[in-house]
């Protein structure tokens, strides 16, 4: 069926190699020919054997081919191979469903009357299920009596749930106590999460302070939520994991910050949650309402020390998500808002000569046969790392492009060393996905004399050139404004004596 592709964190998928119906998620066919010593099972439709194929039951002509997925896909485009045939009996026509009582065909397609006659569908935009039919029919007056496929090739990107920690919010439900009762100045431990690190540290043990402050694998302030000279009156912890697997440990501490005045005016309670991808997150619940109680809030980590806003004094809370920004857990991207695991993005570059594209592999440079450039192509063809400046530099007007399936930020690199000056590099700027909606600043980092000119009607006509520090300045309104229906910016720059430029990059709105 169809799902909310926004519940899932989505990347490049490839398809793999079947060798029995269960290989990856499950295939079948409402009808399968059993014949004695030749297997026409629904999987050989999946397994990369051109010799081999899937084959409905003599007479059989309205067929449907199932296949439930393992995990969701995004499917950019279908590729189907009809069955081989020394006649006609083939596959004429295929509607594809995301749902066994096939209420809505997605795409339609007919095959050539040919053996293993090719069908390729691309929807206009990329559609997300967890199965796929395909209801195959062929023509019975023209005495056909077997449909079938000799191959299925899915071009998708496959989902990851996102993480979701709201059922596990502000309550105290299937936690252990590691201190239950008044405690005033004591420093508790607990067993950490296995893998998480902080500050280059396995965060093991667990240090808690009724003091309210938390160390990561050392007996040390490294988490100060409205520090104080406080008490506690209940501290918890649960392991547990999310509905996608996601294992989390979950701290929560219920005090006062005053261990003299325990009234509602210094009340604190906070949960905090060690996630197994080593990002955090920081639920504080309640705060004081009298501000001469609300103490020192920060994060302390790689010799750096970061303010946190926790607490106004009007008592109520606030949520704090941190996001590590390198593997040992020593910088983080501090958001205030509920947690939500970072998208990912799938990307892809081609390389452009002419009416030729190229792909990059094992060093060199492979043409690909490819009509029309659309997403399908990239993840299909496409390359995530650009190729030496020696194989680029011998190109002449070579044109470098990235696809990327979503985000904020168009980001084009290049390390050239141009030979002779001046050099010209083209780049292309899809701006067409449905998310962009306009263009919120760009910039460049570059050395010496770097001209640009670009075309905004698809490279009918091209501007004058003009330094690219100014061209930099342009209205980015009215620029986006001025694109064709297409939305693509064509970019020429033009390096002259010695000039470089190592990244150009633009900022949408989303």
């Amino acid at each position: 069926m169809l799902i909310d592709e926004t519940k899932y964190i989505w990347s490049k998928w490839q398809q793999p190699a079947f060798t029995d119906n269960e290989t990856w998620g499950m295939v079948s066919a409402t009808s399968v020919h059993e014949v004695e010593g030749t297997d026409y099972s629904a999987y050989h439709a999946l397994d990369e054997n051109a010799d081999t194929h899937w084959e409905s039951s003599e007479g059989v002509i309205d067929v449907q081919f199932i296949w439930h997925f393992e995990k969701p896909l995004k499917i950019y485009r279908i590729e189907l191979v009809n069955k081989p045939t020394g006649n006609i009996h083939i596959t004429k026509s295929v509607e594809v469903y995301a749902d066994e009582e096939m209420t809505e065909p997605l795409l339609t397609g007919e095959f050539p009357a040919e053996s293993k006659g090719r069908c390729n569908m691309e929807p206009a935009q990329p559609f997300s299920c967890d199965c796929l039919v395909l209801h195959l029919t062929a023509d019975a007056e023209s005495g056909v009596k077997y449909v079938g496929l000799t191959e299925i090739h899915i071009i998708a990107e496959i989902g990851q749930e996102k993480t979701v920690l709201l059922p596990f919010i502000n309550t105290t439900e299937n936690m252990d106590y590691i201190s239950n009762g008044y405690n005033d100045d004591g420093t508790f431990t607990t067993e950490g999460l296995d893998g998480f690190l902080f500050n280059g540290v396995v965060a093991n043990p667990m240090y808690i302070s009724s003091n309210h402050w938390i160390g990561f694998g050392t007996n040390a302030e490294q988490l100060r939520i409205l520090r104080r000279d406080g008490c506690s009156t209940a501290i918890y912890r649960q392991r547990g994991e999310t509905t996608n697997g996601l294992q989390f440990l979950k701290i929560r501490f219920e005090g006062y910050t005053a261990y003299n005045n325990r009234a509602d005016e210094t009340r604190l309670i906070f949960e905090l949650f060690l996630l197994s991808n080593n990002d955090m997150f920081l639920n504080v619940i309640q705060t004081p309402t009298n501000a001469g109680y609300l103490g020192t809030s920060d994060l302390i980590c790689g010799g750096t020390t970061t303010p946190l806003a926790l607490s106004d004094g009007s008592g109520g809370g606030t949520q704090v998500s941190f996001y590590h920004e390198d593997d040992g857990g020593r910088t983080w991207n501090i958001i205030y808002a509920m947690y939500e695991e970072t998208d990912t993005y799938s990307f892809a570059y081609l390389v452009r000569q002419t009416d030729s594209f190229y792909t990059y592999a094992d060093g060199a440079l492979e043409e690909v046969p490819i009509e029309n450039l659309t997403a399908a192509m990239f993840l299909k063809y496409g390359f995530e790392e650009i190729p030496p400046a020696e194989i680029l530099t011998p190109i002449d007007n070579v044109q470098m492009y990235l696809w990327k399936a979503g985000g904020t930020e168009e980001l084009l690199k290049a390390n050239v060393k141009a030979y002779p000056y001046p050099q010209v590099l083209d780049a292309v700027a899809d701006m067409s996905h449905i998310s962009i909606l306009g263009i919120k600043i760009m910039t460049a980092e570059y050395s010496g004399d770097v001209t640009v000119s670009i075309s905004v009607d698809n490279g009918q006509t091209y501007s004058e050139d003009m330094p690219l520090g100014e061209w930099l300045n342009t209205d980015v309104k009215e620029l986006y404004e001025s694109l064709s229906e297409d939305k693509r910016l064509l970019l020429r720059f033009t390096l002259h004596d010695n000039a470089a430029i190592s990244r150009f990059k633009i900022t949408y709105i989303n």
